[in-house]
C-alpha cells in the first residue's frame, strides 16, 4: 500500500477514511479498509438469478435482494395473533417499532 502524502499515512495509521471529505474514525484497520467501499462504484457481488443484472457491493444487500426472486420471509412476528412474516430485517424491525411487538 502506498500514500502519495505524509498526511495520508497518518490518517491510515489512525483508523481515518483518507477520501477527501470523509475523515470517518473507526476503531480497527479492518472496518476503515470495508467502509473505503462506499466511496469506490465497484459493485463485485452479482445476482445470480438467471436473467438478472444487480450488482452489489455488500453480501447483505445480494443476500436481502435474492429474497425478491425466491419468495422466502426469514423474519416472522413471535406476538400470538400477529401472523405477519418479513423479506427484510428492515421491515421487520419497522412492523416491531410501530406494534410494539417485542417478544424476547
Amino acid at each position: 500500500m502506498r500514500f502519495v502524502t505524509k498526511e495520508e499515512l497518518c490518517l491510515h495509521k489512525r483508523n481515518i477514511c483518507t477520501y477527501e471529505g470523509c475523515g470517518k474514525r473507526f476503531s480497527k484497520h479492518r472496518y476503515v479498509v470495508r467502509h473505503q467501499c462506499v466511496h469506490i462504484d465497484d459493485r463485485p457481488l452479482k445476482c445470480s438469478w438467471k436473467g438478472c443484472t444487480m450488482s452489489f457491493k455488500w453480501a447483505w444487500a445480494r443476500t436481502e435482494h435474492l429474497r425478491v426472486h425466491t419468495g422466502e420471509r426469514p423474519y416472522k412476528c413471535k406476538v400470538s395473533g400477529c401472523e405477519l412474516t418479513f423479506r427484510f430485517v428492515s421491515d421487520f424491525s419497522r412492523h416491531r417499532r410501530k406494534t410494539g411487538h417485542y417478544v424476547k
